[in-house]
């Protein structure tokens, strides 16, 4: 009977012994490193085509629509504009620079910080009485350049 009750106790001890090694857990960590780097995206994402009534002399005309600009960045930015003359069409005889000042373009926001934004932009003409000698009759195409760019 001692050799039943030896073998008894050692099966349990070895049963034990099992189940503590199944129990046991260990772990290990690892590092990931990974740079973002300075990225920006400027896009129109509605009404990057605007038109105006017809303009009957001196005064303050609104668009018919705003536009809207979405920047995506990993970085603060700030938003510039201009007019590409090489691309826009002007009656021969016009002034640039007076067309510049009576295109009036106000976006709500011109800077931000990571993520997306987006930017709404009111497009108006204010043209004084003056102004009109330097804008002869005819069709004015104009073509707004913005630009974002991460500080």
């Amino acid at each position: 009977m001692r050799i039943g009750k030896f073998i008894g106790v050692l099966i349990f001890a070895v049963l034990t012994l099992s189940m503590a090694t199944l129990a046991a857990t260990d772990s290990a960590t690892t590092n990931a490193t990974f740079v973002i780097p300075s990225w920006i995206s400027l896009v129109v994402t509605e009404n990057g085509n605007l038109d105006f009534s017809t303009i009957s002399g001196p005064g303050t005309y609104a668009a018919d629509v705003d536009a809207r600009l979405r920047v995506l960045s990993t970085a603060s930015w700030v938003l510039s504009e201009e007019i590409l003359w090489g691309s826009s069409t002007i009656p021969a005889g016009s002034n640039q620079t007076t067309i510049d000042n009576v295109l009036v373009r106000t976006p709500d926001i011109t800077s931000g910080l990571w993520g997306i934004n987006f930017i709404n932009v009111v497009y108006s003409l204010v043209i004084a009485e003056d102004d009109l000698a330097y804008m002869p009759e005819g069709t004015y195409q104009i073509v707004v350049q913005y630009t974002a760019t991460t500080e």
